[in-house]
């Protein structure tokens, strides 16, 4: 099911991504934890997904999933999604977007479906980057271009890529994702924004969440410490940021 992006009065969709921009990947998790509607270890992606290009910062935008093969040639009779489908397919779908693209090779990643053209290609049809345990190349000419890739390694070769479906849930990174879900990554990681959170309850939050936080650090660096005015400072930060849902 696709995500319905959350939106009121005063900021619009594209103003709740522009601030999940300004906002690190873990430290967007430890807000949404506040709100205690997932377990804390879902919604993540797993550590065999990196982030092949840290300088571009986060990445934010909604799911549009496909998946690959490329390892062998095409059989007689197999069912290919020609270019021109997959490129129609991101330009309707909701931007920014974000292709979350399943290898199904095994071993995965003996072809490349991201290189420059291809980021060249997805930026103008409002993609932003790519996420995929398949393979990525051409690192510094996508870097210039500031498309986002995330990928378990570079590789050198596309081999026989080619798209197999397309707008279907993919489990990349050990975690299943569907068309339309919010994503958010940076040098940490990628991980999935939960639905049950509206985004006009969450952006306020975080900036609470921070300030809240602060507390925390100034204390450790007064000259006056002690772990008495320690625990009542972290006591106190825990009883604002608990319940906000």
């Amino acid at each position: 099911m696709r995500r319905k992006p959350t939106v009121n009065n005063d900021m619009t969709n594209q103003d709740y991504i522009e601030k999940l921009r300004q906002i690190r990947t873990p430290i967007l998790y430890d807000a949404m934890e506040k709100f205690n509607v997932r377990p804390r270890t879902e919604g993540l992606m797993d550590t065999s997904i990196r982030p092949l290009l840290p300088s571009l910062g986060v990445m934010t935008g909604y799911a549009t999933t496909a998946k690959v093969v490329g390892a062998l040639p095409p059989a007689d009779g197999e069912r290919i999604i020609s270019p021109r489908e997959v490129w129609q397919y991101v330009q309707r779908s909701p931007s920014p977007n974000v292709m979350v693209v399943q290898d199904l090779d095994q071993p995965a990643a003996r072809s490349c479906a991201w290189g420059d053209v291809a980021a060249s290609i997805f930026l103008r049809l409002g993609c932003v980057g790519a996420i995929t345990n398949g393979g990525a190349r051409d690192l510094r000419e996508v870097e210039a271009l500031g498309f986002h890739l995330f990928a378990p390694a570079p590789v050198v070769g596309h081999a026989h890529i080619r798209f197999v479906e397309i707008d279907t849930p993919v489990t990349v990174g050990s975690l299943v994702v569907h068309a339309g879900d919010l994503i958010h990554g940076d040098e940490h990681g990628v991980m999935v924004v939960p639905n049950e959170i509206p985004l006009d309850k969450l952006i306020p939050f975080v900036t609470e969440f921070l300030a809240s936080e602060k507390t925390i650090v100034d204390c450790c660096q007064q000259p006056e410490f002690d772990i008495d005015k320690l625990c009542k400072i972290v006591d106190e930060h825990n009883e604002r940021t608990t319940g906000h849902l």
